[in-house]
């Protein structure tokens, strides 16, 4: 007998392959003169469709009797990678160049998914020269380097000055503390109570979105910083944290206390979109925590062009828990382009990576989506500097941001988290519950031996 959940499951395998086979990814290239570019589309990140239509054509004209096929897949992030790992595992399917999450390098590496890049990387000297140390770390597998970043990002609060004038709220705003957050959302409530106060992603449906744009601020933003996921010095996975329960306790308050859109809101996976393009526009939200990647999305040729966003929208750094040295709080990811193992033309495919990462196309992508460069030549470049008015900011982010861990298990215990913050903003658990639940399902996926209380 299939159960209901055994169900879900193939169902969604079969609506994956579908779709794979939809975008044209079912078969293999004709001949080792075609390769294959997968990444990830939707109406709010629509940039990078146009830098790999950019280098396709480059690549084309350059390469006489070259095919580049560009297999955009419109999705949500954790789709995008459940598409993606469906194609990885045919040879037929593959594709050759792909958008790569950087936190799962190290799984798809191991996987034997991902081509090891480094004797490529030694005859680039771009690579050599241009790229900073902390970049070059980003595509790092066990045993050499597996993909080329694209740019780097910080996490910050986008607030509506409109709102807060009107809530009587001083701009410039900077929250010192978690509870000067929960002071400026109960005082735009009072105010304006028509106008929803944050928003800070939850659940499984927005997949890493929740907890690199919103639960991770909280966790690594309390007393255990760095060690709060993961002891830095044995590799250990934390259980029985304090800080895990502080942070659920939280998210919890903020959706009980109205001060977000409800919970069945937030857990449509179209919910992010939305307060970019109705929300903070309309004067409907006072503020979001969110990418520095946000503005993008206003500006001529975003996705939802909004002309006086600068003087609408302001940035403040997430503050520490209770105001803890450093103070504040960040959290760093970005994607990559990877070269896939299974490649017929791994220099074509390589070329390809190249040319979407050179400086001119770095430096154009940066300044469109608002990202912090991973090239030494494009963050010394004054256009980059003067890109944005939140350039400042998003930058000095940087001096307070943290990483996710680069490792196999990641990604299911990132899943874990999502699904404690689902549970309590759902209020089918207790914080108590949840944290509990987290830990028994982190201990059940690396081993008890893989574990640390703290």
């Amino acid at each position: 007998m299939i159960t209901g959940k055994l169900f879900k499951a193939a169902a969604v395998a079969v609506a994956a392959m579908v779709a794979l086979s939809g975008c044209g990814m079912s078969s293999a290239s004709a001949d080792a003169n075609t390769i294959k570019v997968m990444y990830y589309k939707t109406d709010s990140f629509v940039r990078f469709d146009a830098l790999m239509k950019t280098v396709k054509a480059k690549i084309e004209k350059e390469n006489p009797g070259t095919t580049v096929e560009l297999q955009p897949v419109t999705a949500n992030d954790n789709d995008y990678k459940t598409k993606l790992a469906l194609a990885q595992r045919s040879a037929e399917t593959a594709p050759d160049v792909f958008y790569e999450d950087s936190s799962q390098i190290r799984a798809d590496a191991d996987a034997g998914y991902l081509l090891n890049l480094d004797s490529y990387l030694a005859k680039w000297d771009d690579w050599q020269n241009d790229f900073s140390d902390a970049a070059k770390k980003v595509g790092k597998g066990k045993d050499g380097t597996y993909a080329v970043p694209l740019s780097t990002d910080t996490r910050v609060i986008w607030y509506n000055k409109r709102v807060f004038q009107k809530a009587g709220i001083v701009v410039p705003w900077q929250p010192k503390s978690w509870q000067d957050i929960l002071d400026t959302a109960a005082t735009i409530k009072k105010k304006l109570p028509d106008v929803t106060p944050m928003s800070m992603l939850a659940g499984t449906p927005s997949g890493e979105g929740t907890v690199m744009q919103s639960f991770y601020e909280l966790l690594f933003g309390t007393s255990a910083g760095d060690d709060a996921l993961q002891d830095q010095k044995s590799e250990k996975w934390v259980i029985g944290s304090q800080g895990m329960k502080d942070s659920l306790k939280f998210m919890k308050t903020i959706y009980d206390k109205g001060y977000t859109p409800s919970a069945s809101e937030v857990l449509d996976a179209n919910y992010g979109a939305k307060v970019g393009s109705d929300y903070l526009p309309k004067d409907k939200m006072g503020f979001a925590v969110d990418g520095s990647w946000m503005p993008s999305t206003w500006t001529i040729g975003g996705s939802y062009e909004w002309p006086d966003y600068t003087d609408v929208i302001g940035a403040a750094l997430f503050p520490t828990q209770k105001g803890e040295k450093p103070g504040y709080v960040s959290m760093s990811g970005g994607w990559t382009m990877a070269v896939g193992a299974k490649t017929k033309n791994a220099q074509l495919a390589f070329d390809f990576v190249k040319e979407a990462t050179n400086k001119d196309n770095s430096l154009t992508y940066a300044k469109d989506m608002v990202l912090t460069a991973v090239r030494t030549d494009v963050a010394e470049d004054p256009s980059y500097l003067e890109a944005s008015p939140y350039q400042e900011i998003t930058t000095e982010a940087v001096n307070y941001t943290h990483f996710r861990p680069s490792v196999t298990e990641y990604t299911k215990i990132s899943s874990e988290v999502q699904k404690a913050t689902e549970n309590v903003i759902t209020g089918q658990m207790s914080v108590d519950e949840a944290a509990k639940a987290y830990d028994d399902a982190v201990i059940n996926i690396v081993g008890k031996d893989n574990v640390v209380t703290k």
